[in-house]
């Protein structure tokens, strides 16, 4: 606890690096803190990962995602950016969408906010509707992957022709891929003729896709 009450005591504006508060420094992170963030592991062939979800990622994560940083999730988006520069450009990015009553609490859809950051950064367009969520599910933490799936059954539709388009799945985390397997059966029933996941991180925790 004491090293996590460290860093978040770090995160609070006005310093430079948000993990060290270093500075000054051209990116959100010093060159040092950025070289010590974890690499991902143990990735499936169409998914491509910026970091591993471990410490200190998963708290930069959890800052966006639950603590409304859209700056900290500008940098994120950034870096996973600059990590699929390399690959086949799609044709259009795509985010999961949120249920309901997570978006009104929250207000505002992570992975969209993540794949309009990227979309800028390379070029491709994001769009925000085809995807909808047709079905409430509950939570998916602390579910295995079988329970997952079973979970998210029919709970996505595809409003959009995609016949021939090649796709990106953009979100914040990929854990056993579930979600990322249900919208991709419903994005290629749409007809989209490839489908890839890009993701901030990936972790091997069934705890927080």
């Amino acid at each position: 606890m004491p090293k996590i009450r460290s860093l978040l005591a770090r995160l609070l504006p006005g310093q430079d690096c948000i993990l060290c508060g270093a500075g000054p420094s051209a990116s959100r992170l010093c060159m040092p803190c950025e070289r010590s963030l974890p690499a991902p592991a143990d990735l499936p062939g169409d998914v491509i990962a910026a970091y591993a979800y471990a410490f200190p990622v998963d708290r930069l994560v959890q800052r966006f995602k639950f603590g409304g940083d859209l700056a900290v999730g500008r940098w994120l988006g950034e870096r996973l950016a600059e990590c699929v520069a390399g690959e086949p450009r799609p044709d259009l990015l795509l985010a999961p969408p949120l249920a309901a009553a997570r978006l009104r609490e929250r207000g505002f859809n992570q992975a969209l906010q993540l794949a309009s950051c990227v979309g800028r950064a390379i070029g491709v367009p994001v769009d925000r509707e085809p995807l909808a969520r047709v079905r409430e599910t509950s939570s998916q933490a602390g579910l295995g992957r079988a329970a997952r799936r079973q979970n998210l059954r029919g709970a996505f539709r595809c409003a959009r022709d995609l016949r021939g388009m090649r796709v990106a799945l953009v979100d914040d985390v990929f854990t056993t891929g579930a979600t990322a397997e249900a919208i991709g059966e419903v994005l290629r029933e749409a007809g989209a003729s490839d489908v890839r996941t890009w993701v901030v991180a990936r972790t091997p925790d069934p705890s927080g896709d």
